[in-house]
C-alpha cells in the first residue's frame, strides 16, 4: 500500500503589474471571513492545522510583492506561444528556451539580480521540444528524430569582451549560435498503424540531456570514447540512446526501455554517474546502469502510476495508468527519485528497495491542484525542498519533514506547501522548471518565463528545531518567559532558522556572540573548561554549521532483486556498485523503507546539506570563516577531552582504545594533526599543554614519528606565541611560555638522560669502585620535569631541535639497511644537528641560563636531552671505530660538578645536577672502560709495533686515521678523571682448549704520557713516508703525491686547532699540547703545499 502524504495548506493570488516591464506578483492569499492572510512562514505552526476555513473562502490577496517569495516574469517573444522546453548554464545567467515554432524557435535569456532580459532570438530549421546546455555547447531535440548540437558564444551574448569569445577569431561578426552536429535517432515505427492501448508513435525527441562527469574506474564510458569527449542521452519513442557527441553515425548505446513513449529520461549526476532514470506514458519508472552488458534495466516498478481518477475517489490503480511526465534525481542523496506525472502527484523512490508493490516512500500532493504535474526539480541548496510546475498553470514549493516518533513506532514524513505562483495567464502549463541556488525558474506552454526567487523569510518558517528544554543542560541564563527558554536556547533556534533560510551570515554573527559568551561561562571553582559543560550546545551548532559528506556510491546498492519483481519485462537482475560492501536493504517492506526515509531525511534535511559549498561562501564572508573556526576549535578540544577520558578508561584492559566505529583514536588523532597545530597556536588556553600531552602520549606507542612531529608542531606554535607576546611586551607571555611544555617535551624524549636507567639498574655494582662512591640521583618525574622547564626557559629553540633531532633518528632507524650504513647516517644527523644547535645558542637565550644546561655544542652527545638519541650516536661511533669521538663525548658523564655559591639556586650544572649523577653514566662509562679504550689502545698499540718493525710499512690512510685520533682526544678533553671498573675476560686455554674468565680493573681514560709518546712516534713515521714519496718518483709528480697524501691531514689538524681559539681558560696542559700540534702542522706544511721540506733544496 502506498504512503500518501497530503499537503494540507494552499493559496492562489491575484495578479497585478508594477510599473517595469517585469512584473511581481504576491504569494498570499486572505481569508475574507476574517481578513486574515495565510501565513506561509508559519505552514509547520499550531495555524497550519486550522485552514478548512480558509480553503472553503479561497479569496484572492491584494496585489503586492511578497516577503517571503518574490516572482519576476518576462514574456517571451514567441508569436506561436508555443514554448516546449528550457535549459540552463550551470557557470552562467543564461538560459534558453525553445519553441514548437517554425519561425522564431530558440531563445536566450539573462538572469540577473532578479531581472529577466531576452539577449538573442534565432529560427532553427525545425521545431525544437527538448534542450540540454553544457558550457558553450547546447543540445536540441526536433520533431524528426534528429538531436542537433550548437555552440553558442556565450560571451558575445553576454556582453563580455570579444576576445572571450569561442568566434574571436572571425570577429565581431561571427555567429552567436552555430550548429556543429546532427545526431540521427533511430527512426519511430510507422504512424500509419496504432497497436489497440498504445500510444501513436511519434518523431519529437522527448528530452536531451549531457551526461556528468563520470567517476573513474566506473567502468563506464567504454575505453573507445576519448577521455575529452561529451556523451550525452536521447529519448524517441520507449528508446534512449546514448550518443559520443564526436561521433554522430551511431549511438553508443541504444536502449528499449518501454513499448510506449518515454516522456523524460535523466542522469544521476551522483558518482559515479553510470544511472539513468526514464519513464513516460505506461507509468512505469526504470533505472538503466549503463555498466550492465546486455538490458542495462537494473530497477524497474511493479505497478504503473495511478491514473488522474484513483485520486478522486476510485480505490486503487486503474489498469491503464497515468503518463509519467519528469523525474528527477536529488542532487543531495544519491538514492532518492522523485516523479510525476498525470495523477497530479509527486512520488519520491527510495532505489535502494524494490518497488514490488509500487509503493513510493512519500507521495505529495496538494488538494486543490487537480492539474496533472508536468515538470519537476529539487532545490539547490536545501534537500527536503522539492518544486512542482502543474498544467493549471501553478507552481508549488513544497517542504518535506520526518516527524519525531517514540522509540519503535513507525516514523511519518509530512509535506507543506512554503511558496506557490500562479502564471498570469489563463491558458497553459509549467512544461519546464529548473534550480538554480535559491531561485526556481518556471516556463508556461504559452512563453511565460517566471524566477522566484525564494527569499530567508520564507524558508525560517520550515525549519524543524531540535531545541528543547531538557536537551540544554547547563544552560544557566533565562529570560524570564513563560516557557523559560534560556537565552542559549534561543539563539541556537535563530541559528536554527537562519542557517535553514541559508543566512550564513546572520547564522555566524550568532555562533560568535555564543561561543564567546560560552568561553567566558564561569563555575565556581571547577577546573573543567567551560566549553567542556557546554559540550551538548558546541554539538549542536557544530551539526548546523556544518556541511556534511556527499553520500559514496558505494556505501548503497540497487537491490538484486529490482528487477525480478517488477513487471516481468527482464528475468535477469543484478545488483549495481557492488564494491565495498554497499548496504542494500534487507527488509523489503513498505515500514522498512519509509524508516530509512525518514531517517535519512532528517538528517539531510536538518542543517547544511551534503556537499554544500561551505568554504566558497565563508571565503567570500569572513565572519562565516571565522564562525566556523571557533566552533571547529571549541569542536576539536571537546573531541580530544573525550578521547583522551575514552584511552584512559582502556587503558585499564590493556586494549587499543578505540572510537565509536571501531577506529584506534589514535588515528583520528593523527587525521587532525594540522588542525591541532594550528589551533594549539590560535587558542593555547583552550588547548592547554596537559591536554596535548596526552594526546601526543596516545599517538606515540602506535606512530612513532607520527607522534614526534604532532608534538614538534605544538612546541613550534607555544613557541611562536612567546616570541609574538615578548614582542609585543605583553603581560600575559607567562600564559604562553613554553615552560609549561616541561611534561609535553618529556614525554617526546623519554627516556631523557635523566631519567632512571633501568636497563642498567638503579644501583651501583659493588664492583664499580669509582661509581659506587660517587652519589647517583634516582629522579622522580617531577625533578625530571624541573630539569627540562630549565632547559626550556634558557633556550627553547634549542629544546625543540632536540625533537627534530629524534625524528630524524627514528626515521633512519626504521628505515632500515645495512648496519655500518645505519650507523654512519646516525652519525651525520647527529653531528648537523649539533651545529645547528651551537647557532641557536649563541644567537637565542640568556647567557647566564645558558651557563648552567649541560650543553656542549662541540661535543655532539650532549646536544640533547634524549638517553636514546645518545646511546644510538655513541653505539653508532663504536660500530664505525669513532672511537675518539666516543671518549671526547661521553667524558661529560665522568666529569665531577663543580662547586656552586649556596645562593645561586637549584639549577641543572649544580649540585647534583651534572650529568654524571644521573643514571645513564653508569651505562655509559662502562662502556668507555670495557669497549672504546681497549679498542683504541689496541689501535694504537698496532701502529707503533708495526712501525717499529717497518717504518714504511703502513697505508698513508692508517697513519693519518691514528694520528687525528691521538690528537682529538689530547685537545679535546677537558678532565683527567677517569674511573675504574672490574670486568670479567674470557680467554681461550691454547693447550686445554676451556675458557677461562678472569677479573681485570679497566679505566675510561688513556694516559696522556702514553698518547703524546703515540702522536711523536706515528707523527715522524708519516713524515719519513711523505719524504719517501719524493723521492721515488719524478720531480714534478713527487711532491704533488706527497701533497695528496699529507693535505687532508693538514686541514683536519688546522680545523681542530682552530675550533680550540675560544676555550675559555685553557690550562697548562691544554696549551702545551695545542703546541705540540702546531709544530707538527709547521712540519707537515711543506708536504702538504707540495714543497720542499727546508734544507732539502
Amino acid at each position: 500500500m502506498a504512503t500518501s502524504v497530503f499537503d494540507t495548506h494552499s493559496a492562489r493570488q491575484s495578479v497585478g503589474s508594477t510599473g517595469s516591464g517585469s512584473r511581481r506578483h504576491s504569494l498570499l492569499s486572505t481569508d475574507g471571513r476574517a481578513g486574515i492572510q495565510y501565513d506561509y512562514a508559519n505552514a509547520w505552526g499550531a495555524r497550519g492545522d486550522k485552514l478548512s476555513r480558509w480553503r472553503r473562502a479561497y479569496l484572492a490577496s491584494d496585489t503586492g510583492d511578497s516577503s517571503g517569495v518574490q516572482s519576476t516574469s518576462l514574456a517571451l517573444p514567441d508569436e506561436s506561444r508555443f514554448t516546449t522546453c528550457m535549459a540552463m548554464s550551470e557557470d552562467q545567467s543564461l538560459l534558453a528556451a525553445g519553441s514548437g515554432s517554425y519561425d522564431t524557435n530558440m531563445f536566450f535569456v539573462q538572469s540577473l539580480d532578479d531581472q529577466l532580459d531576452v539577449k538573442a532570438s534565432f529560427a532553427s530549421k525545425f521545431p525544437i521540444y527538448s534542450l540540454a546546455f553544457k558550457g558553450d555547447l547546447l543540445m536540441a531535440g526536433t520533431d524528426r528524430n534528429t538531436s542537433v548540437l550548437y555552440k553558442v558564444d556565450r560571451a558575445r551574448l553576454l556582453g563580455y569582451a570579444v576576445e572571450n569569445s569561442i568566434d574571436a577569431a572571425q570577429g565581431v561578426d561571427g555567429p552567436l549560435v552555430r550548429c556543429v552536429g546532427t545526431y540521427k535517432n533511430k527512426a519511430a515505427k510507422s504512424i500509419d498503424i496504432a497497436a489497440p492501448g498504445s500510444h501513436i508513435p511519434t518523431k519529437r525527441v522527448a528530452c536531451v540531456e549531457f551526461a556528468p562527469a563520470f567517476a573513474s574506474g566506473s567502468g563506464w564510458p567504454p575505453s573507445s570514447v576519448a577521455p575529452n569527449s561529451e556523451l550525452f542521452l536521447s529519448a524517441l519513442g520507449g528508446v534512449v540512446n546514448i550518443w559520443d557527441a564526436t561521433r554522430n553515425q551511431q549511438a553508443l548505446r541504444v536502449e528499449k526501455v518501454s513499448a510506449q513513449p518515454v516522456c523524460r529520461a535523466t542522469w544521476s549526476a551522483q558518482a559515479p554517474a553510470t544511472l539513468v532514470a526514464a519513464a513516460g506514458f505506461d507509468g512505469v519508472i526504470s533505472i538503466l546502469d549503463l555498466r550492465r552488458r546486455g538490458k542495462a534495466v537494473a530497477w524497474r516498478t511493479a505497478q504503473p502510476e495511478a491514473a488522474f481518477g484513483a485520486w478522486l475517489g476510485g480505490d486503487g490503480y486503474s489498469s491503464a495508468g497515468a503518463c509519467i511526465n519528469d523525474v528527477a534525481w536529488s542532487p543531495f542523496v544519491p538514492y532518492w527519485l522523485a516523479t510525476g506525472g498525470e495523477g497530479g502527484s509527486v512520488r519520491v523512490w527510495d532505489l535502494r528497495y524494490a518497488a514490488a508493490d509500487g509503493a513510493a516512500v512519500a507521495t505529495l500532493r496538494h488538494p486543490t491542484n487537480h492539474g496533472a504535474i508536468r515538470s519537476l526539480a529539487w532545490s539547490a541548496t536545501h534537500a527536503d525542498l522539492l518544486s512542482t510546475g502543474t498544467s493549471d498553470k501553478s507552481w508549488w514549493l513544497h517542504s518535506l519533514r520526518a516527524d519525531d516518533v517514540a522509540s519503535g513506532a513507525l516514523p511519518s514524513v509530512q509535506a507543506a506547501v512554503i511558496a506557490d505562483k500562479r502564471s498570469a495567464d489563463d491558458i497553459g502549463s509549467v512544461v519546464a522548471l529548473h534550480a538554480k541556488g535559491s531561485s526556481f525558474y518556471t516556463l508556461s506552454s504559452c512563453g511565460d518565463l517566471y524566477a522566484h526567487r525564494v527569499t530567508p523569510s520564507a524558508l525560517a518558517g520550515a525549519t524543524a528545531s531540535r531545541i528543547t528544554g531538557d536537551d540544554m543542560q547547563g544552560a544557566s541564563e533565562s529570560t524570564g518567559d513563560m516557557q523559560g527558554e534560556t537565552v542559549l536556547e534561543r539563539d541556537i533556534k535563530s541559528v536554527e532558522a537562519a542557517v535553514s533560510a541559508r543566512d550564513l551570515k546572520g547564522a555566524a554573527e550568532v555562533v560568535l556572540n555564543v561561543v564567546q559568551r560560552l568561553r567566558a561561562d564561569s563555575a565556581g571553582d571547577s577546573d573543567e573548561h567551560p566549553i567542556l559543560r557546554h559540550a551538548d550546545s558546541i554539538k549542536r551548532l557544530c551539526d548546523l554549521f556544518k556541511a556534511k559528506p556527499r553520500i559514496k556510491h558505494t556505501s548503497w546498492a540497487l537491490p538484486p532483486a529490482a528487477v525480478a519483481l517488477s513487471s516481468g519485462l527482464l528475468a535477469d537482475s543484478t545488483s549495481i556498485a557492488a564494491e565495498s560492501e554497499p548496504v542494500t536493504a534487507s527488509d523489503a517492506s513498505p515500514s522498512a523503507a519509509l524508516k530509512d526515509f525518514a531517517s535519512d531525511l532528517a538528517y539531510v534535511a536538518y542543517g547544511l546539506p551534503p556537499d554544500f559549498p561551505l568554504e566558497s561562501t565563508a571565503s567570500r564572508q569572513p565572519v562565516v570563516w571565522q564562525a566556523l573556526e571557533q566552533l571547529n576549535m571549541a569542536n576539536l578540544r571537546i573531541r580530544l577531552g573525550r578521547l583522551v577520558e575514552t584511552a584512559d578508561r582502556a587503558g585499564d584492559t590493556g586494549s587499543v582504545p578505540t572510537d565509536a566505529d571501531g577506529r584506534p583514536l589514535w588515528k583520528s588523532i593523527v587525521d587532525r594533526e594540522r588542525q591541532i597545530m594550528q589551533y594549539a597556536k590560535a587558542e593555547p588556553a583552550l588547548f592547554d599543554a596537559r591536554l596535548l600531552r596526552a594526546v601526543v602520549k596516545l599517538v606515540l606507542p602506535h606512530d612513532c614519528i607520527a607522534g614526534l612531529t604532532l608534538g614538534l608542531g605544538i612546541c613550534q606554535a607555544y613557541l611562536s606565541n612567546q616570541r609574538l607576546h615578548e614582542q609585543r611586551g605583553d603581560a600575559e607571555s607567562e600564559s604562553v611560555s613554553c615552560t609549561m611544555l616541561d611534561a609535553l617535551v618529556h614525554v617526546l624524549l623519554f627516556p631523557t638522560v635523566f631519567d632512571t636507567d633501568t636497563s642498567a639498574g638503579s644501583a651501583a655494582d659493588s664492583s664499580d669502585s669509582a661509581m659506587a662512591a660517587r652519589p647517583v640521583l634516582v629522579p622522580n618525574v617531577q625533578m625530571v620535569r624541573e630539569r627540562i622547564s630549565e632547559c626550556l626557559a634558557a633556550c627553547p629553540e634549542a629544546v625543540f631541535e632536540m625533537v627534530r633531532l629524534e625524528i630524524s633518528i627514528q626515521e633512519t632507524v626504521l628505515k632500515g639497511g645495512e648496519q655500518k650504513a645505519v650507523a654512519e647516517d646516525i652519525v651525520r644527523i647527529v653531528q648537523r644537528h649539533a651545529k645547528s644547535v651551537r647557532v641557536l645558542l649563541e644567537n637565542t637565550g640568556e647567557p647566564e641560563q645558558r651557563m648552567h644546561i649541560q650543553i656542549h655544542a662541540q661535543y655532539p652527545a650532549t646536544t640533547t636531552l634524549s638517553a636514546s638519541a645518545v646511546r644510538l650516536y655513541l653505539n653508532s661511533l663504536l660500530s664505525t671505530r669513532g672511537y675518539d669521538e666516543h671518549l671526547v663525548n661521553s667524558q661529560w658523564w665522568r666529569v665531577a660538578p663543580a662547586a656552586v655559591p649556596a645562593d645561586a639556586g637549584h639549577v641543572i650544572g649544580s649540585d647534583i645536577g651534572w650529568l654524571s649523577s644521573f643514571p645513564l653514566a653508569r651505562m655509559l662509562n662502562r662502556q668507555t672502560a670495557s669497549a672504546i679504550v681497549p679498542r683504541m689502545q689496541r689501535q694504537i698499540d698496532v701502529v707503533l709495533a708495526t712501525i717499529k718493525k717497518e717504518p714504511l710499512g703502513l697505508e698513508p690512510r692508517l697513519y693519518r686515521d691514528t694520528l687525528l685520533k691521538v690528537a682529538r682526544v689530547t685537545l679535546l678533553m677537558r678532565s683527567d678523571q677517569h674511573l675504574s671498573f672490574v670486568v670479567d675476560v674470557a680467554s681461550k686455554n691454547k693447550e686445554t682448549g676451556e675458557t677461562l674468565t678472569t677479573r681485570q680493573t679497566v679505566s675510561t681514560a688513556i694516559d696522556s704520557s702514553v698518547l703524546a709518546d703515540a702522536f711523536d712516534s706515528i707523527g715522524s713515521a708519516f713524515l719519513m713516508l711523505l719524504e719517501a714519496l719524493t723521492r721515488h718518483s719524478s720531480h714534478r709528480d713527487a711532491f704533488k703525491r706527497a701533497a695528496s697524501e699529507a693535505l687532508p691531514l693538514y686541514e683536519s689538524l688546522s680545523q681542530l686547532l682552530e675550533s680550540q681559539r675560544n676555550v675559555r681558560d685553557p690550562t697548562d696542559m691544554l696549551k702545551s699540547r695545542m703546541m705540540a700540534v702546531r709544530k707538527y702542522l709547521r712540519k707537515l706544511e711543506h708536504y702538504a703545499n707540495g714543497q720542499q721540506p727546508s734544507g732539502q733544496q
